[in-house]
């Protein structure tokens, strides 16, 4: 498939350095007011990435600075060189679990990204007794296909690391029709990047990216052109030192029409998916391929959303159970889920999963792969001068602060991407109390929407306006 190519000599230029020459071109201001383009003219583009198992809590929490500061822990130093973009939150669980019987793993997963409560019936309603079972379904969408049916937009594209079935980690739901009635139907994973790149990325026509690009250069330049000519014929009557300062700002306006035209290529037509020789989807029990496949689906992704295919894309790690890691250093890696329940069989002699160096590889290869989605992301820079991923929100999280005793307090989230404005970002809050209904309704507010609440809102708790400061 073809790479997002940005020339390094182009790269961060856009909207700074678009400012800095403003203050050379003031007289062509009036003029170019009317138009730069606004963000309102680019969409606002929502990823999430999931990960199994939460994280190592006593590596992955960062400290507790003044002012909200962000330093990185351990195990988010792969995000080190994307932290500017990053908002780090603490204190955020998910309660629903405690509602439901479950065996540690289907409540939390099923619950994660709906908020809401289980089909536990299978008939539309939820019954505390029985017990939430692998193929049961939640009574309400996840909050991707909820934001999507608010923007209306195309569904969300959902893609899996691992195999198509996510087990006790069901997350995603679609919307219900207007004749349906009980649970939520769940949205299918697809695990085949061939298949992922064949029916969203083939056949696009060629060019940019987007035709905004186009659209915007072709507002632009009437603008700039009829500004450089009034000057030309200026020019034509000064004397020597005022011909020296009218050249001065023509090189200017230069400079500036050079940085308010520049779009990196994204080249959507004619793309080709580069498969490995050998290669298979992943699953139970070869995960051989992960790593090929992980690296294609971020390719993917980011060029669907760059192509203007989708506006939301997910990506669920539904190898939680058994990877091996085998391309990692300290691979393979054998009973990756007992591990993380520090199994006493295994004879590990740690006291903690804390202290387990092949969960500290397997957790930050998986924070490198969250990385590498807003490396590439943050490569493309977008015609209102932020890049993409500024102009958007990437969410990774994980159903368990801490996988060894099904902890559903505390989870690991990451959010990444500046939603044009409405999130700070280089942060870490802490904020205590917060839940996961909480973190819906705050990413659905960074969208423009005026949703107070997200899922399970019954009971005091579940759902507390959003969380404090995160969105302004």
């Amino acid at each position: 498939m073809s790479r997002i190519h940005v020339p390094q000599s182009k790269k961060g230029a856009g909207r700074r350095r678009f400012l800095r020459t403003l203050a050379g071109g003031a007289i062509a201001l009036p003029f170019l007011e009317l138009d730069v383009v606004r963000a309102a003219d680019l969409p606002k583009r929502f990823v999430i990435f999931t990960t199994g198992e939460g994280n190592l809590p006593a590596r992955f929490a960062p400290a507790k600075l003044a002012n909200n500061a962000l330093q990185l822990s351990e195990m988010l130093q792969p995000l080190a060189a994307n932290k500017q973009y990053l908002n780090v939150v603490s204190g955020v669980s998910n309660l629903l679990p405690g509602l439901h019987t479950s065996n540690g793993h289907n409540a939390p997963g099923h619950t994660l990204l709906c908020a809401n409560l289980v089909d536990t019936t299978g008939v539309g309603s939820f019954d505390p007794g029985l017990e939430v079972s692998a193929g049961m379904r939640c009574l309400g969408p996840s909050i991707d296909h909820y934001l999507a049916s608010k923007l209306g937009s195309m569904e969300p594209l959902n893609l899996a690391i691992g195999g198509s079935d996510p087990g006790e980690n069901r997350m995603f739901y679609k919307m219900k029709g207007a004749n349906e009635t009980g649970a939520n139907p769940e949205a299918p994973l697809n695990a085949d990047p061939v298949d992922a790149f064949n029916a969203n990325l083939a056949g696009l026509p060629g060019g940019p990216a987007t035709t905004r690009a186009d659209r915007f250069r072709a507002r632009r330049s009437p603008v700039l052109n009829g500004v450089m000519d009034s000057f030309n014929s200026l020019n034509k009557n000064l004397g020597a030192a005022d011909k020296q300062r009218v050249e001065d700002h023509l090189d200017a306006l230069r400079d500036l029409d050079e940085n308010l035209s520049y779009v990196p290529p994204v080249e959507c037509g004619n793309a080709t998916l580069d498969v490995p020789p050998g290669f298979s989807v992943p699953g139970w029990p070869d995960y051989s391929y992960m790593k090929e496949q992980a690296d294609m689906m971020v390719d993917i992704m980011v060029n669907t959303l760059a192509c203007g295919a989708r506006q939301i894309v997910t990506l669920q790690d539904t190898a939680y159970d058994g990877p091996r890691f085998d391309w990692l250093p300290e691979g393979p890696m054998e009973g990756w889920h007992a591990q993380v329940h520090n199994d006493p069989a295994l004879g590990l002699g740690f006291g903690s999963n804390n202290d387990n160096p092949n969960l500290r590889a397997g957790f930050l290869y998986y924070a490198s792969v969250y990385n590498q989605i807003l490396t590439r992301m943050a490569a493309i820079e977008e015609a209102n001068g932020m890049n993409m991923l500024e102009n958007s929100v990437v969410l990774w999280i994980s159903e368990f602060g801490w996988g060894q005793t099904h902890e559903t307090h505390d989870l690991p989230i990451v959010l990444a991407g500046g939603a044009q404005g409405r999130l700070p970002m280089d942060r870490h809050l802490v904020r205590p109390g917060a839940t996961i209904g909480d973190l819906y309704t705050s990413i659905l507010q960074a969208f423009d929407q005026t949703d107070t609440s997200f899922g399970y809102d019954e009971e005091a708790g579940f759902n507390n306006s959003g969380i404090n400061g995160l969105v302004t």
